[in-house]
């Protein structure tokens, strides 16, 4: 189809970024062309450029690319100068770190409409800076703005602030978001929340996976009882406590004995200390924050590719970053998390492998994980996979019907291949 219209993507997580909220947005600046909307992409600079970019505005400081592994803690600061830093944050950063690249991304966005003359803007968030951005754009030029949530800004069960800040940030979203003329979001449950909030109907838009991505990455035999974990641990707010634990109890009763554990992502969180803690000094690495491919043939290297949600009850609806590129990966899969996670029926009905709600549950699936590896048994059929031109084709959609005055249904839900279409998305 050939482009009719263009659409500033503002957004802060983009490709090469690893991050798993920059893939959502990577799909649709590389399939939306194909249903009549030429995307611009606004983001923050990359370390280094692999490839030329095309319609990709970089401003701003640039991201770290890769933290190397650590076999060790770095010294930790003065609990008094960590104090003093996170209430500086508080005061200087509002919404987020990212603050400072909000004008900057306003300045560049204006140029780049001058040159191209947008007929829509779309951000996604979080970071919240994003939306704020976006807002400063839609108000400077009257243009229609589509607002897509990966996660919750206010009632983020991620997010700690002190009750000034959460009153002051409740008022600037529903403030700013008030503006948007559509807003999406990845899940049902998140587009009930978003709902109450803002008064008004959400449109749920499952994430996906491009399997193109996977093409060139070969399936590698583990040479042990190889689990990976690939994400990030929110300082240990998802806490893999539980899931070291058993691994050590298992392999100090001899059922399992050729094991090891990498874990790649931005923060260790409490992961070092804890292996030393149950003797898994040996088993346990940390990788860091790696490129994304690294990652993503570790991932088809594993024996089990594990997802650790936070035990808090209000994640329950949370999909966890990572199920939607697991899916693609192959291995089977652990997911732990509260008993009522959404996850648990998801793991169930794809048959992705094992979904452990307790300490009974997760060392049953460790039993049979191993068994399955043993046997050679680990492996999933991978040929169908969340399809991302579905997700570019559902957003074209919303796009066409704010730029023509369209009004969204009362609630509508837009899945992807083979998901369940009442909550078929990822958070984070």
């Amino acid at each position: 189809m050939a482009c009719s219209r263009k659409v500033l993507i503002v957004a802060y997580h983009y490709p090469p970024e690893p991050a798993s909220g920059a893939q959502r947005m990577g799909y649709l600046a590389k399939y939306l062309s194909e249903f009549g909307w030429e995307p611009t992409v606004l983001t923050r600079r990359a370390p280094h450029r692999g490839v030329a970019e095309t319609n990709v505005i970089r401003v701003g400081a640039a991201y770290r690319a890769t933290i190397r592994a650590r076999r060790a803690l770095p010294g930790r600061p003065h609990p008094a100068v960590s104090y003093l830093k996170a209430r500086a944050r508080e005061i200087l950063f509002v919404p987020d770190r990212a603050a400072p690249w909000i004008p900057l991304a306003v300045t560049a966005g204006l140029a780049a409409h001058r040159r191209e003359r947008f007929d829509a803007i779309l951000s996604s968030a979080m970071p919240a800076s994003v939306h704020v951005a976006a807002f400063c754009l839609k108000s400077l030029l009257c243009v229609p703005w589509l607002a897509d949530y990966r996660d919750l800004w206010t009632g983020n069960p991620y997010v700690t602030l002190p009750p000034w800040r959460t009153s002051l940030e409740a008022w600037m979203e529903r403030s700013m978001l008030g503006k948007a003329d559509r807003i999406t979001t990845i899940t049902s449950s998140l587009a009930a929340a978003l709902e109450s909030l803002h008064r008004r109907p959400a449109v749920a838009i499952s994430n996906a996976i491009d399997s193109d991505e996977w093409k060139d990455i070969p399936f590698e035999q583990p040479d042990r009882f190889r689990i990976v974990h690939a994400g990030t641990l929110y300082d240990g707010r998802r806490n893999p406590q539980r899931l070291l634990a058993q691994v050590s109890a298992l392999r100090r009763e001899g059922v399992i004995r050729d094991v090891a554990l990498d874990f790649y992502g931005q923060d260790p969180g409490n992961l070092l200390e804890l292996s030393r803690q149950y003797g898994l000094e040996d088993a346990v690495r940390y990788h860091g924050l790696v490129e994304r491919r690294e990652a993503m043939r570790a991932e088809r290297g594993a024996a089990l590719l594990a997802i650790i949600q936070n035990d808090d009850p209000r994640t329950a609806s949370e999909y966890g970053s990572k199920i939607f590129e697991y899916q693609a990966a192959g291995p089977r899969v652990l997911v732990t998390g509260p008993p009522a996670s959404v996850l648990r029926g998801y793991v169930e009905q794809h048959a992705l492998g094992w979904f452990a709600g307790s300490d009974d549950e997760l060392r049953a699936a460790l039993r049979n994980a191993y068994e399955a590896y043993r046997e050679g048994n680990y492996l999933r059929d991978v040929s169908v996979t969340p399809n991302a031109r579905v997700l570019a084709e559902a957003f074209a959609a919303s796009l066409d019907e704010i730029v023509t005055g369209s009004q969204v249904p009362e609630r509508r839900s837009t899945p992807v291949t083979g998901l369940d279409k009442s909550d078929s998305a990822i958070l984070r």
